[in-house]
């Protein structure tokens, strides 16, 4: 069995890489009796966390077949992704019992209002402080050491600058082309008092979440990814789609 630990910036990368894992058969484990026991240091063994009851859980999503086993960990912040990776290496992936086991490691995050090649340079400096991985300065590359492979994929595509979202409205071209274009009518009659406030990503989260309640009223943006089709059999060849799936290819299944 191929393990892989992938860690994101938020919940909509966790559900954008699930998708790609259901098209291959690696669904969501639902149940701990079913989750391969080398994840276990993983699972809080608390509640609430640090005591705080408004804080969320700090647990990975995990996908698995009989060939693959894989943790998906939504950190909250570019800024934290090397500090749960060490951590995850320490308890997991390096132990002693698990260094003879093939791992996938497998870092996520949005480019924003960088290149990409920026964010991975970031990402790329605080990982030297990791002796045990190997440096990765191209996203979208994955690097092989001994049985391990890592790499760094930037969305929305490993070269421009933009997000997740952005990749996930391209798909709404081919698949909700009709309610992009209604979204977009809507979103020109918003009064500037509004957009005025709104951040440098956020008109592609409203384009989203508005395509998320017209498919069903009151479902955030996080579950729409993993229950309707912006990534699927139909977007597979949407350039930023395939980017990802390119990716997760050749981190873990290939």
């Amino acid at each position: 069995m191929r393990f892989a630990y992938l860690v994101t910036e938020g919940p909509h990368d966790v559900e954008a890489i699930g998708r790609v894992l259901k098209l291959y058969g690696i669904k969501r484990v639902e149940k701990l009796e079913d989750l391969n026991p080398i994840w276990i240091t993983l699972i809080p063994k608390t509640f609430p966390p640090d005591g705080n009851l408004l804080k969320r859980v700090p647990i990975p999503v995990f996908f698995q077949n009989e060939q693959y086993s894989i943790a998906v960990h939504a950190v909250g912040g570019i800024t934290k992704l090397v500090k749960r990776l060490r951590l995850t290496l320490l308890n997991v992936i390096d132990k002693e019992e698990n260094n003879d086991k093939p791992f996938s490691i497998g870092i996520f995050a949005d480019a924003d209002s960088r290149e990409a090649i920026k964010c991975c340079d970031q990402i790329s400096e605080s990982l030297c402080e990791i002796e045990s991985l190997p440096e990765l300065k191209i996203p979208g590359e994955v690097k092989v050491l001994g049985n391990k492979r890592i790499g760094i994929h930037v969305f929305p595509n490993n070269k421009n600058i933009g997000t997740l979202d952005d990749a996930l409205l391209e798909c709404a071209e081919v698949v909700y082309p009709d309610l992009l274009k209604a979204v977009d009518s809507y979103i020109e009659t918003i009064d500037e008092v509004y957009r005025k406030k709104w951040g440098i990503s956020d008109q592609s989260k409203v384009r989203l979440g508005c395509i998320a309640n017209v498919l069903r009223p009151g479902k955030s943006n996080q579950v729409s990814i993993q229950d309707n089709e912006w990534i699927s059999e139909k977007t597979m060849q949407v350039s930023l789609v395939s980017e990802l799936n390119k990716f997760i290819n050749d981190l873990i299944l290939n």
